[in-house]
C-alpha cells in the first residue's frame, strides 16, 4: 500500500503488510486509542519518509504521533520525519511520547530512524516516559534531531533493541540531543544487559533533570 501526498486531520490505520507513506502531513489529531495519528499492529514492512506529524496526539497510553506493534518478522524506517507537539494525553503511565515502535526481536530486523528532528512534544504529566520508544530489533539513528522536549522520564531515547555479543546492534550516530527536560530523570536509556552500542560524533547537551 502506498500513502502520498496527502494531509490528513484523522488517524490511519494502515491493514496492509507493506506500507510506504510518503510526503504527507497529519495534523492537529486526537485519538482515542495507541497511536495518535498513525496505528500499524498487522504491517510487517513500513516505511515512512518525508512526513510531517504537527500537533498529533492520543488520550490512550502508546504512540503520541505512531505506533507500530508487530514482532512477527517486521521491520521499519523513519526517513526525514518531523514531529512537533505530538504526546500522550493519558494521566496514566504512558510510554513513546512521540512515537512506540516495537519490530521483532532480531539483529536482522530494521529499527532505524533517520535524518528526522522531533521538538516541542512537553507532556506535563506524571509518568509520562520515553519520547521515542524502540523496542527490539537493530536500532540505528542517524542524523536525528531530538530537542527541546519534556517528559517525566527518558525524554530522548528508551532503547531496548535485540542484544547479540557478536555485533553492535544499538547505534547513535551524527545525531544531537539539546535542550530536553526530564521532570524525574533520564535523556537516553538503555535497557538491555549485554548489550553492544555506540553513540558516535554526536551533540548531546543542555539536557536537564
Amino acid at each position: 500500500t502506498y500513502i502520498k501526498q496527502n494531509e490528513y486531520t484523522s488517524r490511519q490505520t494502515p491493514s496492509s503488510t507493506r506500507v510506504y507513506i510518503s510526503n504527507c502531513l497529519f495534523k492537529s489529531i486526537i485519538s482515542e486509542s495507541d497511536g495518535g495519528a498513525l496505528l500499524c499492529t498487522s504491517v510487517t514492512y513500513l516505511l515512512i519518509k518525508s512526513i510531517s506529524f504537527f500537533s498529533c496526539k492520543t488520550r490512550s497510553q502508546i504512540g503520541g504521533a505512531i505506533c507500530f506493534s508487530n514482532t512477527n518478522n517486521c521491520q521499519h524506517v523513519l526517513c526525514e520525519l518531523c514531529g512537533y507537539d505530538c504526546y500522550s494525553t493519558s494521566t496514566s503511565y504512558t510510554s513513546g511520547q512521540f512515537a512506540y515502535i516495537e519490530v521483532s526481536n532480531a539483529a536482522s530486523s530494521k529499527n532505524y530512524v533517520n535524518y528526522s528532528s522531533i521538538s516541542g512534544c512537553v507532556n506535563e504529566n506524571l509518568y509520562s516516559f520515553h519520547m521515542l520508544d524502540l523496542y527490539n530489533g537493530n536500532v540505528c539513528c542517524t542524523s536525528v534531531n531530538v530537542s527541546m522536549n519534556k517528559c517525566y522520564r527518558r525524554t530522548a531515547f528508551s532503547r531496548e533493541p535485540f542484544a547479540d555479543s557478536n555485533y553492535v546492534t544499538c547505534s547513535f550516530l551524527y545525531s544531537s540531543f539539546t535542550d530536553n527536560n526530564a521532570t524525574q530523570y533520564n535523556c537516553i536509556l538503555f535497557d538491555i544487559y549485554g548489550l553492544n552500542s555506540e553513540i558516535k560524533s554526536c551533540n548531546i547537551i543542555r539536557n536537564t533533570q
